[in-house]
């Protein structure tokens, strides 16, 4: 996600291209790239604690994990959470997505931050940052696939 006026994009095109090969323009300004970033951010950190504690009241039912997951994909709960962190991650105990709970926990700081600036509604915001700074507290530097455990437990 990139952002800026079309001479300066243009001049950065090649080091974008070097850097993602999966590149987006997201306006003329800067700071729409970061805000764009920062709800990416949220919804991902929003997703996938929300789909812990859903898994986690699941097995407390005594649902199997693989079955859940393989329904939630053909569902409408499907997510980058169920489809992707948890098989990868999760299921497979590697935690190893590559982005810390503290650094998700500090941009859903800064979104929710750039929200309350903006006059915008914040009450799931608040809620899920209220989660990931549990989290970042409780195991500070984590990979951030490790909320379902710490969900679990809790």
């Amino acid at each position: 996600m990139y952002a800026g006026a079309d001479d300066a994009c243009a001049r950065a095109g090649d080091v974008l291209a070097g850097l993602s090969d999966r590149r987006h323009r997201v306006g003329d300004r800067p700071g729409m790239a970061q805000a764009l970033k920062l709800a990416n951010n949220f919804l991902s950190a929003t997703t996938l604690a929300a789909t812990s504690e859903a898994v986690a009241f699941g097995l407390a039912a005594g649902l199997d994990l693989a079955t859940m997951l393989d329904v939630l994909n053909a569902s409408s709960g499907r997510s980058a959470a169920t489809e992707d962190k948890f098989p990868r991650h999760v299921v497979t105990g590697r935690y190893a997505a590559g982005f810390t709970n503290s650094l998700m926990a500090k941009d859903v700081r800064l979104y929710l931050g750039e929200v309350e600036e903006r006059g915008g509604p914040a009450v799931v915001g608040r809620s899920a940052a209220a989660v990931w700074e549990a989290f970042a507290t409780a195991e500070p530097g984590v990979d951030f696939t490790r909320i379902f455990p710490f969900t679990e437990g809790s």
